[in-house]
């Protein structure tokens, strides 16, 4: 990924990852995860639309995985739990739901 300068790469990997971070809050809040999967849905959906597939998908998956690090070692931190411990409650939330 080449980028002209921070601020660019900000702009465009923040916004998707800061959606489906928000998205992931309410439906914890609300108990109802449909929320997180439709924001997933539209941020996949606006990766495959953009000018440059690949590099939608891969500047998406960036910023998403820099922003659930740190939600992950907050969300440890403040539970006292350990990061396996988040990952694994995660999964069964959101991506189970079998559970």
């Amino acid at each position: 990924m080449s980028v002209d300068n921070s601020d660019e790469l900000l702009h465009t990997v923040l916004p998707p990852a800061l959606e489906v971070l928000t998205a992931w809050s309410i439906a914890e809040a609300e108990a109802d995860p449909t929320v997180f999967h439709h924001a997933m849905n539209r941020a996949f959906g606006d990766a495959a639309g953009a000018p440059d597939p690949w590099r939608g998908f891969a500047d998406m998956m960036f910023g998403l995985s820099s922003l659930s690090g740190i939600l992950l070692d907050e969300l440890a931190e403040a539970t006292g739990r350990s990061r396996g411990d988040v990952l694994h409650a995660v999964h069964l939330r959101y991506l189970d739901p079998t559970g």
